[in-house]
Formats: structure tokens, sequence, C-alpha cells
């Protein structure tokens, strides 16, 4: 659990510096790819989720970081195909404040200022990682040297382009995307993505679609139903 808030605090620092470019790109996100949603959209194989309102609720922003990273809690979604591990983690905005400013002293202003950053895009951690917790991911299967190489590039610099948020009939990709770079034998990968607010309705159901090239395991579905990323407790301090 450390490691990976240590990891998504990283990404956001990396985050930060890239949202002028990538910003100025999003209105043309979806102009050059083809439109993948008549070949996943259906969602019948989708696990259905329980969806609690916990509006009513209040905390503290050390107990909403903690809410939001209980395993139990609907912003994980795990899907396990043979020998792979896929995990989507939704991080509401307050999350993504509290993972910024966490190692810092500061008061609940701070805090309320830091949180105006990040609610124009909602965000994802994906974690895919080898089950048996042994060996290199992204040396996983290699059928020749040179293919290391090409997954580290893919995982930089394509994968974002088999990444989706699919809503009725509308097809959103990411507006910012970083792939965490790990120079060591690690079992696991770390990207970080976000979707502009403006380009979908967080109030109605939709879908998180990634399509994996690299292990050839297909479309895999995250289902989100209606209402499952605004029912969240009230931050009242710190």
């Amino acid at each position: 659990m450390f490691i990976l808030i240590i990891t998504i605090k990283v990404l956001i620092r990396r985050f930060r510096i890239l949202v002028f470019c990538v910003a100025s790109c999003i209105g043309f996100c979806a102009c050059d790819r083809d439109d993948p949603k008549d070949t996943f959209l259906g969602v019948s194989d989708v696990k259905q989720w329980e969806v609690q309102d916990h509006s009513h609720e209040q905390m503290t922003v050390g107990e909403f970081a903690t809410w939001c990273a209980d395993d139990r809690n609907n912003f994980h979604k795990t899907e396990d195909i043979e020998d792979v591990r896929y995990k989507l983690s939704y991080l509401p905005a307050e999350a993504m404040a509290y993972l910024e400013l966490r190692t810092e002293d500061y008061d609940f202003a701070t805090f309320k200022k830091t949180l105006e950053r990040y609610t124009d895009m909602s965000y994802f951690n994906f974690r895919i990682e080898l089950k048996n917790g042994k060996g290199e991911l992204l040396k996983h299967q290699l059928s020749s040297p040179g293919q290391y190489e090409d997954r580290v590039k893919y995982f930089s610099f394509k994968m974002e382009k088999d990444i989706c948020l699919v809503q009725g009939r509308d097809t959103v990709f990411p507006g910012l995307f970083q792939f965490e770079r790990i120079f060591e034998v690690a079992p696991y990968a770390n990207v970080m993505f976000a979707f502009d607010n403006t380009l979908f309705n967080k109030n109605e159901e939709f879908t998180v679609v990634y399509n994996d090239v690299v292990f050839d395991k297909g479309f895999i579905k995250y289902h989100y139903q209606n209402k499952q990323l605004i029912n969240l407790p009230n931050i009242t301090e710190l």
C-alpha cells in the first residue's frame, strides 16, 4: 500500500508537467482512431456491482483517503485472465489532492485549493501484474530479444490508444496518460490516466475498456453504474 501511494504521487507530479501539452490535444483524441465500441459495448458479461450512497457520511481527509484505498470499495475492479491480473482503481479528486499534499504541512484551505486542480478530470490508476508475483512483467513470455523494447515503447507511447471510456454511443480516450517506468525487475506495471469530465456524464453508467495487445488477452471491461463515482462521503476537516 505504501509503495502504491508513492507510485501514484510520482505519477501525479509527472501529470502536472504534461497537463498543458496534452490538454491542447484533447479535442483530437478520437479523430484518428478506429471506434472500438461496436466490438465491446455489450456488457452482459460484466460483473454488476452494488452501488451505495455515502453522501450522508462525513469524514476527515485522512479517513477519506483510507476509505478510497479499501479494496472492498467499488472504486477497485479486478479481472484475472489466466496468468495476468488487471486492477483498475478510480481516484476521486479528493484522493488526488491528498496524495499530492500528504508529505507536507497544510491546512484545510490549502487542501481545498489543491482539490480544484483535479476536478476537471476523472483519474484512474491501472495496474497489470503477474499473478504469481515472479519475474518482470514486460519480460513475460518474450518471443524475441527485441520484443522487450517494443513493449517499453508501447506502454510509454501507444498504450493510451487501447484505453477508452464508452458511454452510450460515445467513446472517450484519455486526456492524460502516464506510464511508470521501473528500472528493475518487477512483476507489475502501473499507468495512470484521466478522462475529461466534459466528455462524459459521471451520473450515468459507463465502461472503461482496455484492449490487451501485449499479452493477447483481448478486451477487458470495467463497468461503473449510475452515480457510482459521485455518491461520496463529505470531507469536513483534516
